[in-house]
Order: structure tokens, then sequence, then C-alpha cells
């Protein structure tokens, strides 16, 4: 895979040029752009992977370290998806010039639909147990994840089985994929309804005490989605062949990648690196902000597994408890001191 200017390039560049498409060619600048991106990646990963051996640890649990290490690998699904179909590398084998798998499974589908869905399930969590009163474990879990899921295989399979001057199929002369008008606006269409979604209950949420940085995850999550969503558009639907634009290509690479990571270390970065570089400490301090701002329940330990944390049903919406906190039950609170494997300080 060369990223020099050889006379296949330049052969390249002067075929598109005949059919009116300014080609960048593919060199060094894209070979930076894949690698950077993937570096990162590669580091993150073996956060993702300490994250997931302390899950149990229970600032960090409270987190949802499975949800998020899978909003994780969906990021990787989608930066796989970015550099086959935005024209940074070329597609030298058969896999690779599937356009199907590429744009609509790895790009789309397990990538940012995924990634987008995950980001506003990550606040769908937080605004059923805060502004519903409810607790968003078992049942609810697997079915709104369920959902996720479930929606996102419909799409990518009938994607697939519709023939592909519908969808997406590849061009040998500008060694590209071409993907119909009509297409994109339907995978627009899916990823702005995400962000609405997400609009929504960040708006509903906009009166809730909350206990850590929920509200800067709620508006960093709704931010990502939305600049993602902006770009993409413009790329998709504004721009005449993005991917033959180097500039337009990196931008639109390093934008969708950029958001994700900072979306993602904005949940996950201060449990994490204190779970790392003060324990105790911080667990310490985390049970007693709890306990300072009378926000126990939401934060309770799981009866059925101590050492896990999550997030548990108490009888009243938030919603009706905001001017009146006092009427949390504060008893589980003693429950937690008593497992917690560190000893709270006299009052």
């Amino acid at each position: 895979m060369s990223f020099a200017f050889t006379p296949e390039e330049q052969l390249r560049v002067a075929l598109a040029s005949r059919f009116g498409i300014k080609l960048d060619p593919i060199g060094y600048v894209d070979l930076s752009t894949v690698v950077v991106v993937g570096t990162v990646y590669a580091l993150q990963l073996i956060a993702v992977i300490y994250q997931l051996y302390n899950h149990n640890y229970p600032p960090l649990g409270v987190k949802n370290v499975p949800l998020m290490a899978s909003l994780y690998f969906g990021a990787v699904a989608w930066f796989l998806g970015d550099i086959f179909t935005s024209g940074i590398v070329h597609l030298s084998s058969p896999v690779l010039r599937s356009c199907k798998f590429t744009l609509i499974w790895l790009r789309a589908c397990l990538g940012a639909y995924y990634v987008a869905a995950m980001f506003s399930l990550r606040c769908y969590s937080l605004y059923y147990v805060f502004y519903k009163g409810k607790a968003f474990k078992g049942t609810v879990v697997y079915l709104s994840t369920g959902l996720v899921v479930l929606s996102i295989a419909l799409f990518g399979i009938i994607s697939t089985v519709v023939p592909t001057h519908l969808t997406t199929h590849y061009l040998p002369v500008i060694d590209m994929c071409d993907t119909n008008r009509n297409y994109i606006i339907a995978v627009v269409v899916v990823v702005w309804s995400i962000a609405s979604f997400t609009a929504v209950m960040s708006w509903r949420m906009r009166h809730i005490s909350f206990c850590f940085n929920e509200r800067i995850e709620i508006f960093t999550s709704f931010v990502v989605i939305i600049i993602g969503g902006v770009l993409n558009t413009v790329c998709l639907l504004g721009v005449d062949v993005y991917p033959a634009s180097l500039a337009w290509r990196t931008a639109l690479v390093y934008v969708n990648h950029a958001g994700i990571c900072v979306g993602y270390w904005v949940i996950m970065g201060e449990a994490t690196f204190n779970c790392i570089f003060d324990r105790e400490g911080y667990l310490q301090y985390w049970i007693d902000t709890l306990k300072e701002d009378e926000m126990e329940r939401q934060y309770a330990y799981d009866a059925s597994n101590e050492a896990t944390l999550n997030l548990v049903e108490y009888t009243e919406p938030m919603s009706t408890m905001v001017n009146d906190r006092h009427t949390l039950d504060r008893k589980w609170l003693e429950t937690a001191i008593k497992d917690s494997p560190v000893t709270p300080s006299n009052p």
C-alpha cells in the first residue's frame, strides 16, 4: 500500500480529471492521519482493558464500563470505515473494494450509528434514573441495548441485500466507493434522529441536580453527535466527491475521532485516573460526596453484588424532588460504608 506519487497514482489522477474530478493524490499526509489516529486508538485500548479489569471499582462501575468498551470498538470500526471509504488509502484487495462491507457495515452501522447510539444510551441511562426516577438495570438495560443492536442489524442487512446501484459500489477508475445520494440522505437522517433524541433528554434534565460531572457528560455527548453530524452532512451532501479533496477527507477523520475520544474521556477519565493513582482516597471522597449531596440512592451498591455499583430504583422521580432532596433515604450509606474497603473519617 504505497503513499508515494507513483505512475499508477498519476494515472488515477489523470483519469479522474477526465470525469471532471480534481483528485488530490494519496500521499504522506494521509499516511500521517492513519498513524496518528491509529496510535491514539492503540493506546486507548490499554486503558479500555484496564477499565474492564477494574470494572468493580465503584466510581468506574457506575459509568457502565462494558457499554463504554463497546463504544470504543465501535469507534475503531468507524475509523477503519473512514480510511477505506474516504480516499485515504488505496483499495488494494477485494475485501477493501467491497463497499457494502467497508461503508455500510464498518463506517455506518458498526461505526457511526453504534457510536452515536451508545453516547445517546449513556445519556438515556441518566435520564431514566434522574428524571424518571427508575432503575436503569435488568430488563430495561437489555431492552434498550437490544433495540439499538437490532435496529442497526436490520438497517445493515436491508442495505446489504438492496441492489448496489441503490446503495454503494466500487469505481475502479478512481479507486473509490460511489454512493447513491438517496442512500446517503437515509444515513444522515438516522444520525440526526439520534441527535434529536439526545437533545430532548438533555433538555428535560436541565434542572436536575447531579453529584459529579454527569451534566458535562450529557453536554459533551450532545456536542460530539452534533459536530460530527454537521461535518458529515456537509461532506456527504454538500461537497462533490469529498474523498478527492485532501483537506476535506483529513478534516473529517480528525473531527470524527477527536470528538469520540474527547467524549469517551470526559465520561471515563476522572474515575480511571483516580483508580490508578488514588484508588482508596478517591473512593472515600466519592462516598463522602454522595453523602453530602444526598444522592446515595441513585448510586447505591447492588445488593446482589456488593462490589458492583449500579443505579437503583427509588419511589419518586428526581424531577419532582429537586426542591425536596431531604426525602431521599440515607439508609443505604450505612451499608455502603460498612462494606467499603475504606474506613470513613468521623464527622
